[in-house]
């Protein structure tokens, strides 16, 4: 756990280099957490934050609804096995216990910092790929035919190979 704090400070040059801002008060760090505000605004005008805390947790915070905020910590899955019941008329009896997910701390504070570097760059700075057609020869053909009123791509001049291409990547 000695590389702990060497981690934490890579990561933090890190979240200052993608204009993430260090947004905790001396109370939160007091208590051991750190909150980081990104450079830009959700689709609602609010600020995006999100905070590590000294438990283990690493959650985003919302500025609106109902609820103040959500942990972002990867999730186990724990089977609810058998109970036996010890009172009441069905005593000496098994119940089926529910099937629940539990997060899973991260232990580290340099850990905790990575996972939520990690998490902003994969879900906040990495492009979402938009709807790409795919293109072959069959939706080249159908584009020459009935947009271009062409027999097929192969018997256009380079021209309207060219308007055809375009189209497509459009």
């Amino acid at each position: 756990m000695s590389y702990q704090p060497t981690k934490y400070k890579e990561y933090l040059e890190a979240m200052h280099l993608i204009g993430c801002k260090h947004v905790s008060t001396p109370r939160q760090i007091k208590n051991g957490t750190r909150v980081f505000r990104l450079p830009f605004k959700d689709a609602y005008g609010y600020d995006i934050d999100f905070a590590i805390y000294d438990s283990g947790y690493v959650r985003k915070l919302v500025k609106y609804g109902y609820c103040p905020c959500y942990q972002i910590n990867k999730r186990e899955k724990i089977d609810g096995g058998f109970m036996k019941i010890t009172t009441g008329p069905h005593s000496g009896l098994y119940r089926k216990r529910y099937d629940h997910s539990k997060c899973v701390l991260i232990k580290g504070n340099g850990d905790r910092l990575e996972y939520l570097f990690k998490f902003i760059l994969r879900n906040y700075f990495v492009a979402k790929p938009k709807f790409q057609p795919q293109i072959n020869m069959d939706s080249l053909n159908r584009m020459a035919k009935y947009v271009f009123s062409e027999f097929g791509f192969d018997s256009c001049d380079s021209d309207t190979q060219d308007r055809i291409l375009k189209r497509i990547q459009e």
